[in-house]
């Protein structure tokens, strides 16, 4: 029977790095450590070792370990409690999962800082550097009869005139010609020798845009009048299309011979496969103004307007869509916002989701200057939030006149008074 003690020795247990003092229990006139009793403060002990060596539990004559589990004090020594290698591998792995967790936020954390950094930089370097568009193309200013002209010096003596792509996409075939009458060249010779490499890479989008119709801005069809009246005349012309195709073959024969009188003239093959293609710099972009016999006023060439991309690039684009790109770049940003604040969105069917919120006054500003400048939200779930009073009563106002929410689904949504009270 055990018997409590009043002795007021006490046995010293240490588990790993902890230190403790437990009162033995007399059993049987013997003072005893229990296992139960160290497992109240360390549920994974199993076993206890002495001086380095596993003490046995008391047991019967027949070798059963005696109920409850115990083995004899020793006050005078440290007793070591010890847990299962089994637990102690797991726990050492639960730790190191834990730690490949955290190294992972760490590197994505991370991978995100250098992205936005890369995003910065990307942007200031292409504000400095394009502060001119990069995309252009020549054609005769007139129709000429290509079999009169016998020499290259001839051909470089013909009034040509610079036309500006608008960079209203990546993929080339949907490019479009900027609407401008184009810009006659000063000095052509000293032009085509000096961006004859370049033309050969934009004279083929300017082909490729023939070739599907795109070459007189079907784009822009709907755009004001005050647009269509500074379209190139020769593009609204239908003859336009007749000897178009024979005018950017003439071009093309020219960069040709050019470049074959280049090499006749000494240029390595090497250099002139380097040539072609090479994409131009800032101070080269700039260069083109002082060929060009009159720049617009406010520099804006081929009436394209600079604009920087959600991914830090900057383009050069017409005004149609200079506000579509615009538009584009500030729902992100609103996407970005919201989601930040907690919510969820998807693109596809443009159903957002706010769910376990605590939705401040700074998200409902948010929220309401993104919908009344047509952040297009078809349904909005809100689930299990809290919203200031005042607050729900000016979001309920811009979702009900002046969004483009469709379905509004509340559902266990907690509003505080002005005392924070719900």
């Amino acid at each position: 029977m055990a018997q409590e003690t009043h002795n007021r020795k006490s046995q010293t247990v240490k588990f790993r790095d902890h230190i403790v003092d437990i009162q033995p229990v007399n059993i049987n006139g013997i003072e005893c450590l229990r296992l139960r009793d160290v497992q109240l403060m360390f549920d994974t002990v199993r076993t206890f070792r002495i001086d380095n060596v596993q003490q046995a539990f008391l047991h019967d004559e027949h070798g059963n370990d005696l109920e409850p589990l115990r083995i004899v004090a020793c006050v005078d020594k440290v007793v070591e409690a010890v847990e299962s290698i089994k637990h102690s591998s797991n726990d050492t792995d639960d730790q190191l999962v834990k730690m490949n967790v955290k190294l992972d936020q760490i590197f994505i954390n991370t991978q995100e800082i250098l992205r936005q950094i890369d995003h910065v930089m990307t942007q200031m370097y292409e504000l400095h550097e394009f502060t001119t568009p990069r995309y252009f193309f020549i054609l005769p200013a007139e129709h000429s009869n290509i079999k009169a002209i016998d020499t290259v010096q001839n051909w470089l003596h013909i009034h040509y005139k610079l036309y500006f792509l608008c960079e209203c996409s990546q993929d080339p075939k949907e490019m479009h010609v900027a609407p401008h009458e184009g810009y006659s060249i000063k000095r052509p010779r000293d032009f085509i020798l000096r961006y004859g490499p370049y033309l050969k890479t934009t004279l083929a989008i300017a082909q490729a845009l023939l070739s599907i119709g795109g070459f007189a801005i079907p784009q822009l069809g709907n755009v004001s009048k005050a647009i269509n009246d500074v379209l190139p005349p020769q593009l609204n012309n239908s003859q336009f299309y007749t000897d178009a195709e024979q005018k950017l073959q003439m071009v093309d024969d020219l960069l040709n011979k050019v470049d074959n009188q280049q090499y006749r003239a000494g240029a390595s093959v090497v250099d002139r496969h380097q040539s072609r293609g090479t994409a131009l710099q800032g101070a080269e972009l700039r260069e083109i103004q002082t060929y060009l016999e009159r720049v617009d006023d406010k520099r804006s060439l081929g009436n394209l307007y600079r604009i920087v991309t959600a991914d830090g690039h900057v383009r050069w684009v017409c005004h149609k869509h200079y506000n579509a790109i615009s538009y584009n770049n500030e729902m992100s940003k609103y996407i970005k916002e919201f989601k930040a604040m907690g919510g969820k969105f998807d693109e596809t069917t443009n159903e957002a989701l706010i769910n376990q919120v605590n939705i401040t006054k700074e998200n409902v500003e948010m929220m309401c200057t993104a919908l009344e400048k047509g952040f297009n939200i078809e349904k909005l779930i809100c689930r299990e939030c809290s919203i200031g009073e005042d607050d729900l009563k000016k979001l309920l106002d811009i979702i009900i006149n002046r969004s483009s929410i469709r379905c509004l689904n509340m559902g266990s949504v907690r509003v505080r008074n002005v005392f924070g009270i719900t």
